[in-house]
């Protein structure tokens, strides 16, 4: 009898265990996806992965504008921060019980580095550039919250696409708007 109730104990938390190994596993792409923590904030946790995409963008440029082809690196870099984040929004998913959980924001770094690329690299003007980043952050959250067509459509797409894909859409959109800015005469 006591053999049986061993080998019963034992299965039920050997089971257990290999349930818990994969979410271990996946710590990592859960810390990532949250925006290192800062998706867990008390309230607007998205505002929170965007401000550390405008973060993220800075630190890029600060690091990519003494080398050659800077605005290519930093578009690359972009593209690279988008596609991880497809792939680690994914493996994060499996850890959540909802198909967009708000304590992900690493779609809204992606989606606020999209936005910013319009922005010059070496600003003319230090107050107007400043004010071309927080219109770019405001654009961008404000096109995040309100989902206009066609954004709210990508929103339908299964797992991590439907996750980052809405925000990638977001920054696509508030780029050409920062980009239509700069070609009618703002000097940032």
């Amino acid at each position: 009898m006591a053999n049986h109730y061993n080998e019963l104990t034992s299965s039920s938390h050997s089971k257990r265990e290999a349930a818990r190994a994969p979410a271990a596993r996946r710590g990592w792409a859960v810390w990532l996806a949250t925006g290192l923590g800062v998706g867990y904030g008390p309230v607007m946790p998205g505002t929170y992965g965007s401000a550390l995409g405008v973060g993220l963008y800075l630190a890029l440029v600060r690091c990519l504008v003494p080398l050659p082809h800077p605005r290519l690196l930093l578009t690359l870099a972009t593209l690279a921060v988008a596609a991880l984040s497809i792939r680690v929004v994914s493996i994060a998913l499996r850890s959540f019980s909802v198909q967009d959980p708000q304590e992900v924001v690493f779609d809204e770094v992606a989606g606020q580095l999209v936005t910013l690329l319009p922005l010059p690299l070496v600003p003319q003007q230090r107050f107007s550039y400043w004010m071309a980043v927080l219109a770019g952050f405001l654009l961008f959250r404000i096109l995040d919250a309100a989902k206009p067509y066609p954004i709210w459509k990508l929103e339908r797409l299964k797992g991590s696409w439907g996750v980052v894909c809405d925000d990638l859409a977001a920054g696509v959109i508030g780029a050409l708007i920062l980009f239509s800015l700069r070609w009618f005469g703002w000097r940032m």
